[in-house]
């Protein structure tokens, strides 16, 4: 009798866990709508929108396959602002066409189209050996593969985690 009192409790727990993480699942933030611009290229030291013109179509596409999408207009909706393309904070690339410093700005809107206030940046700068980033950079170590896709894909990745942590319970979205 015992025994059959531990499984049926350790059935409903597992059932309990089951349910609970069914319920955080249908609790994650869905995005309607993503919009990328690259702000950066009005600046007149730049020279990174003639290099990378279809970096915004490009974050746009990789945080797309990186968050959770939703037809319902009522969900909330992000704007990212690519705000500089950098080498080493020289935003003149040279024609080898090098970077190593993506930086922009996140924004979270309702489905109403009112700012919610949540807005967080994402700054990525790949290093190489024993070279430290700036504050409030995030390191992402170099690869030999395909250099500006690397950037594109951390950068989409880091706006996928700062979007997972969101609070989605109650009457909004907060951090």
């Amino acid at each position: 009798m015992f025994d059959s009192v531990k499984k049926l409790t350790l059935a409903a727990g597992v059932s309990l866990i089951a349910l609970t993480a069914a319920a955080s699942a249908q609790e994650a933030l869905k995005i309607s709508k993503i919009d990328v611009e690259a702000s950066y290229s009005a600046a007149q030291d730049s020279n990174a929108a003639s290099f990378y013109p279809d970096i915004a179509i490009d974050l746009r596409t990789a945080i797309a396959e990186r968050v959770p999408t939703s037809d319902d207009a009522g969900d909330p909706t992000i704007s990212v602002d690519v705000r500089k393309i950098s080498l080493d904070g020289a935003t003149m690339l040279p024609e080898t066409q090098e970077f190593n410093e993506l930086e922009g700005v996140v924004s979270i809107e309702s489905g109403t189209g009112d700012i919610g206030g949540l807005a967080f940046p994402v700054n990525i700068k790949a290093v190489s050996g024993d070279m430290a980033a700036p504050e409030g950079y995030i390191v992402m170590p170099p690869s030999d593969g395909d250099f500006y896709v690397a950037m594109v894909n951390f950068f989409a990745d880091r706006v996928a985690e700062e979007l997972a942590g969101m609070n989605t319970s109650g009457d909004g979205v907060s951090k």
